[in-house]
């Protein structure tokens, strides 16, 4: 079994269903209000950035002066998205990485990149995902949601943990869905690649519930570090995964500021990895 499913596996069964019962944070606008400051000097790392909530949310954290690096899978596209920021912000303080996450080789690769350019990174969010309609596996054999959604995020955040660490009340923020009541929060654990059948809502699903897992599993690992885990549900938000699966049925994506407000707020409250914070 691959290291990042061993992990994420940890997490005991009787404790799923608690899990579940306790949403994914959802930050308010008051809380990002009463908390934002100055983040210069301060460095983020934003995954999924090409569009929807991971652009709008690395454009919000280049306007209060954070140093910015995005991420993507199209290097035309990522440019474009870089550029948009800056002109938005006039914050030159932005720099884009390419790769695919659908490559564990590709993550490893992109993450010696930033290792190379950044001596330290002071939040990392995990916002890049898929939704797929059909089943298709990534280059590496696994699911593509599994592989994009839970496995990619695994990765690149163990291999940059010592950037993280070096880093000023480091956060690391994972970004769910409400998606991951789907199936009662339920996890078969024989069935984690769909062998059985396939379902695009149950695959996303149990993706994001993984997520949860992960965000607590790692929230209780770097607690004594003073690394603060968050997991959060960004609200139903008018992205192309939301066009794709449910159809227009959130609000627009500039009216979406939790990521923002999570990655911001310097509120102790974030010490708890999941939870309701109004």
């Amino acid at each position: 079994m691959f290291r990042a499913e061993a992990s994420l596996l940890r997490t005991p069964r009787f404790c799923l269903d608690k899990l579940v019962r306790s949403p994914p944070s959802r930050v308010g606008r008051q809380l990002a209000v009463s908390s934002v400051c100055d983040l210069e000097g301060r460095v983020f790392l934003v995954t999924g950035c090409t569009d929807g909530i991971g652009k709008h949310t690395a454009t919000r954290l280049a306007e209060n002066n954070a140093t910015v690096i995005i991420h993507g899978r199209s290097e035309s596209r990522g440019e474009k998205a870089r550029q948009d920021i800056i002109k938005a912000t006039g914050n030159e303080s932005v720099e884009y990485f390419n790769a695919d996450f659908t490559s564990m080789g590709q993550i490893r690769e992109m993450s010696e990149a930033i290792k190379a350019k950044y001596s330290r990174i002071d939040c990392l969010i995990n916002n890049a995902g898929v939704y797929e309609t059909q089943k298709c596996l990534s280059e590496d054999g696994y699911e593509m949601s599994w592989a994009v959604n839970v496995i990619a995020p695994f990765l690149l955040t163990s291999l940059l943990l010592d950037r993280l660490r070096a880093g000023t009340k480091s956060r690391i923020i994972n970004v769910s869905s409400i998606s991951q009541t789907d199936g009662g929060g339920r996890i078969d654990f024989d069935n984690l690649q769909h062998e059985k059948g396939y379902s695009a809502h149950s695959a996303y699903g149990l993706s994001k519930l993984c997520a949860v897992c992960f965000t607590k599993d790692l929230a209780e690992r770097l607690k004594p570090e003073g690394i603060t885990v968050n997991c959060l549900d960004p609200g139903t938000v008018n992205t192309k995964m939301l066009l794709a699966g449910w159809g227009p049925c959130g609000i627009p994506v500039y009216s979406c500021s939790h990521s923002l407000s999570t990655s911001m707020s310097e509120t102790d409250k974030l010490g708890r990895s999941h939870g309701s914070f109004q």
